[in-house]
């Protein structure tokens, strides 16, 4: 049969293929809702768009969509701080994007002073911390969040103790005097950061380097840390609740000897003293491992916790944002007596009062803040040193229930629990934040904005000391009580005009601002013995009967700052930039001859990917390089230091026969040329985005510190004490390098940073009459061991080198000097050999050298973030290394303390040992005594930070919830370190860090927490 093709045939398979494809092309409603993955708010105003068209629709006030698409269509999701997501679409009802946060371009802006810049017009060297680095549970202060996440800033726990402050170095040690940097909060500045809830924070940005920092002048020289908390978003309003609970424990135990140990290691140090043995053999085998001081003074499970409210919303005219929190920390040391409870109150509000012409804002916080604490870090007494030298034969308790005490170690070293028992004393204040502001535009492009700031705080902290006795030297006959109060008023007011205008591909803008900064203060204390009841409940100063032991005193203070400033940015076409500013700071705190100082600076980028040369290389997303040159300065130098104050103490004088008068004199010579220390930045960098998912910032710069504060030298016969002046200068050299890689792969989202830092500190000059300055005392026995001096960096350590172990007498007699005589007469074998250097033939002061530094050389960290589906998973890792800790924990001028177990292997006999000293109760040769190499340990460290495992039940349809987090979440978890003491992470100040004294050692938390969102 042959089939005939007629043209009614051919038009019948045209129509049948043409109805295929309409109805494979026929447009579908997809309807939906885009969320952030991290906290599941929703997103409005993000674009949806079907792919290869021009159809594209943006999400409503509750981030919902609706758009018309082929059911084989491909939608793209975007939002601004946010990566693009495709999605290809497939019968599943409605859709719910989560979009994750763009770390390159998080909210297009930074925060710079006194403004924001887009971030890829930005000249100067800024870290960002955001969100997510503020939330880590366990995180009581919110730079504590700074730890590994910025190359270039050191950041330290000054002690593990609840509440305890951090240590914050931006790019090294520049001064003597203090080296913390300037925070600024909202707009305002604060000197120290534990009255804000880090979960109430939206962003921190860390200026670096000079060019950023010279905007604010003065107070700049340490580099600058800039908060902004959240505010509220136009939409319906959100409700969120999160709660974590946790426990506490020491990480790591100094290993001691046990009684066991103590007991034969005290008969051979008596027998080497030719002493009666104070144990016998038949004691020694009953001993057993005796009492483990410190796991006595230890409290197992700590609880921490913390819980936050918070509510956020408004409308296109007002929005607003407040919180609630309340977090409570008990320390892992001394139960009831090292604690810290935090009350947090804040609410955001801004209003768009007339549209386009008048926005205004308030903005109140509200701290409460009581602690307990013990003693820590002291060098000769306290709960933990007397933990960790502390006899172990001696028990904790009498058979009759009263406190033991020790029949071999003296001096400082008391029963440790009952020191913690008879310490009584609490601390507080009330803390008061509220600024508010205005912002006009006068005429297009023209703003005027004014803020005024007032914080007020109120201190008070009580101590009560009860009849006891610890030993002969540690003991009270009397009950005792007092009181301290202090309350301060600081008033800012700011105001700045700016500028800001584009032409084509021109933009420019001009900043003219001044500010003025007063501060008020008074303060007044009491104390009295003789309480009528030995009862801290009625520890009050009326209550105590012994009006001769009755004491009082009382002050006050005020500070003022004046200041003018500008900047001036330019732009061409996104492509060249350059910013200069420029600031005048007047301080009650300078001479008459320097009321002011002058800070400018300059700084210029160049986007290099929007180079013709550069368009067509696909793998270079972004490229800025960018130089800048910037002075700062401090006036961190303490009140009337420039002045010839007047003393009354030891100044009382008699006229013949007449009773003792009071007196008064000049304390010291005065300076009116007392300047700031100023501090020149130079730096070099370069930021890039690779391969869409890589990033790389690489910063090279050289900070010169100049004019630091020191005693200069005056005659003798002035007979006054000497004036401060500017002579001395400190350089530091350094490179930072920050690496991220970040890739959604659909369900599986990872992210990943390091970043590492170098740092080279070195002292150019000290003006004194020596050319040096000493501090950094470890114990009473020693002295001070650091030094600054030319040449070195700024608090070296300043000590004898160990040159090992005399093995024999032969060894002694041969250690000679030039002209024949024992440079050591007073060793013996099993003494330390100390290095003649300068090769007088004589052992003394003369002969410390530079031998360890307390600066790391390096920081870095690491960072690695996965999500799959709704598991999360973080890990934090971050170390310091290149440098030395002097380790002071052990009573070595008390032969009966006890020992740290490294003792096993002393030199007991020719050939057992080059490293450890024997044990004696004499020590002529100063082997404990003398500061040497032999107290230096390895600093460096790499510590697991945090780790944490979360899932989130999203678009819950019951009570409104919107999700619900749960996680579990692990801080401190190990720490690889060669130092053998509680923890590696020694603070200090300049010419007192790395110095151990009884840190309070930091705990290993685990916790668990949900939050809930509505």
């Amino acid at each position: 049969m042959t089939i005939k093709f007629t043209p009614f045939y051919y038009l019948v398979l045209v129509l049948c293929f043409w109805c295929n494809f309409v109805n494979a092309q026929a447009q579908v409603s997809i309807k939906g809702v885009v969320r952030d993955v991290e906290d599941n708010s929703t997103i409005p105003g993000a674009v949806v768009k079907v792919k290869g068209t021009n159809n594209a629709t943006i999400t409503d006030s509750d981030g919902k969509f609706t758009i018309k698409a082929a059911q084989s269509a491909t939608l793209t999701f975007s939002a601004i701080g946010m990566k693009a997501k495709e999605v290809a679409l497939k019968d599943e009802g409605e859709l719910n994007i989560l979009l994750s946060k763009d770390v390159q371009t998080l909210s297009g802006v930074v925060v710079v002073g006194y403004g924001v810049q887009k971030k890829s017009l930005v000249t100067g060297a800024i870290s960002s911390i955001t969100t997510k680095d503020l939330e880590v549970p366990g995180i009581m202060r919110a730079d504590q969040a700074l730890q590994g996440k910025s190359p270039g800033v050191t950041v330290m726990m000054n002690s593990g103790q609840p509440g305890a402050g951090v240590s914050i170095r931006i790019r090294g040690v520049g001064t003597n005097g203090s080296n913390d940097p300037l925070f600024i909060v909202d707009g305002f500045p604060r000197g120290d950061l534990e009255a804000v809830n880090p979960r109430d924070i939206e962003t921190m940005e860390v200026l670096k380097d000079a060019a950023s920092a010279a905007i604010y002048g003065a107070r700049g020289a340490n580099g600058v840390v800039i908060i902004t908390t959240k505010s509220g978003k136009a939409g319906k309003s959100k409700l969120d609740y999160e709660y974590y609970r946790g426990f506490q424990n020491i990480r790591k135990y100094i290993d001691v000897l046990d009684a066991t140990q103590y007991a034969r290691i005290q008969n051979e140090l008596h027998f080497n003293s030719n002493l009666a043995l104070p144990f016998s053999e038949t004691e020694i085998n009953k001993m057993g491992a005796g009492t483990n001081w410190q796991r006595e003074i230890s409290y197992l499970n700590a609880p921490i916790q913390n819980h936050q409210v918070s509510l956020s919303g408004g409308s296109p005219k007002n929005t607003y944002s407040s919180s609630f929190s309340y977090f409570s920390q008990s320390g892992t040391l001394a139960k009831d007596k090292s604690d810290f409870d935090r009350y947090t109150g804040r609410i955001n509000t801004k209003q768009n009062v007339i549209e386009g012409i008048l926005n205004t804002g308030i903005n109140l916080n509200v701290t409460n803040v009581k602690r307990a604490a013990i003693a820590t870090n002291s060098g000769n007494s306290g709960p933990i040193l007397s933990a960790i030298n502390m006899d172990p034969v001696t028990p904790v308790m009498n058979d009759d229930g009263t406190f033991a005490i020790s029949r071999y170690v003296s001096q400082e070293i008391v029963n440790p629990i009952a020191r913690i028992y008879y310490t009584n004393g609490s601390s507080g204040y009330t803390r008061l934040n509220a600024d508010a502001f205005a912002e006009v535009e006068i005429i297009s492009d023209l703003k005027f904005k004014s803020s005024l700031g007032l914080a007020l705080q109120y201190n008070e902290s009580r101590g009560y000391t009860p009849i006891y006795y610890l030993n002969s030297t540690n003991r009270t006959v009397a009950t005792g009580t007092s009181k301290s109060m202090s309350e301060s008023r600081d008033l800012n007011l700011e105001n700045t005009l700016i500028y800001s205008k584009k032409v084509k591909i021109h933009s420019f803008s001009v900043m003219l601002g001044n500010t003025l900064n007063t501060g008020r203060g008074t303060n007044v204390s009491a104390s009295k013995n003789g309480l009528l009841y030995d009862d801290p409940e009625y520890a009050y100063l009326d209550l105590a009967k012994d009006n001769t032991s009755a004491a009082a005193s009382g002050g006050a203070w005020h500070s003022g700052l004046v200041s003018y400033f500008s900047r001036a940015t330019y732009d061409f076409d996104n492509k060249y930039m350059m910013t200069a500013t420029y600031r005048a700071d007047g301080s009650f705190r300078f001479g008459k001859n320097n009321k002011f100082g002058y800070f400018p600076s300059i700084s210029a980028g160049w986007n290099a990917h929007r180079e013709k040369f550069l368009e067509n290389v696909r793998f270079v997303n972004s490229l800025k390089v960018r130089a800048s040159w910037g002075r700062t300065g401090s006036d961190q130098i303490g009140d009337y230091a420039f002045v010839s104050t007047i003393s009354t103490y030891a100044r009382n004088y008699y006229f013949g026969a007449d009773a003792q008068q009071i007196g008064a004199s000049p304390a010291g010579v005065s300076n009116p040329d007392l300047k700031w220390e100023t501090s020149e930045q130079a730096n070099i960098g370069v930021d890039a985005e690779l391969f869409k998912n890589f990033r790389v910032t690489l910063d090279l710069y050289r900070k010169a510190t100049k004019d630091l504060l020191l005693r200069v030298p005056i005659p003798f016969y002035v007979g006054n004490g000497a004036p401060f002046g500017n002579a001395g200068n400190v350089l530091n050299k350094g490179i930072e390098l920050s690496l991220g890689y970040q890739k959604d792969f659909g369900k599986l989202y990872i992210e990943a940073n390091i970043n590492g830092a170098y740092n080279n500190n070195k002292v150019t000059h000290v003006g004194n009459t020596n050319g040096y300055i000493t501090g950094g005392n470890a114990n009473n026995q020693m002295g001070d061991i650091a030094r600054m001096e030319a040449g070195f960096p700024l608090g070296y350590f300043w000590m004898y080198t160990m040159d090992g172990i005399f093995q024999n007498q032969a060894q002694i007699n041969n250690y000679r000097g030039s002209s024949g005589n024992l440079i050591q007469p007073n060793a013996v074998p099993g003494d330390i050999m100390y290095k003649d250097l300068n090769g007088d033939g004589i052992i003394d002061s003369r002969d410390r050298s530079m031998v360890g530094s307390p600066h790391p050389k390096y920081n870095y960290g690491f960072n690695f973030t996965a999500r799959y589906g709704n598991f999360d998973v973080n890990v934090f890792f971050n170390g310091l290394a290149g440098h030395q800790i002097f380790n002071s924990l052990h009573r070595w001028d008390l032969p009966t303390a006890n020992f740290p177990v490294e003792i096993i292997n002393r030199w007991h006999g020719e050939g057992t040992t080059n490293s450890y000293p024997r044990i004696a109760a004499g020590d002529l040769n100063g082997n404990f005594a003398n500061p040497s190499t032999f107290f230096l340990e390895n600093g460096s460290y790499l510590r697991l930070r945090n780790a944490s495992i979360g899932y989130t039940f999203r678009n819950i349809k019951v009570a409104k919830l919107d999700k619900i987090r749960l996680y579990a979440t692990g801080t401190n978890l190990f720490v690889l370190t060669k130092y053998t003491g509680f923890d590696p992470e020694v603070s200090g100040g300049a010419l007192g860090l790395g110095i151990d004294k009884g840190v309070y050692p930091q705990p290993r938390t685990i916790m668990v927490g949900a939050s809930v969102g509505f």
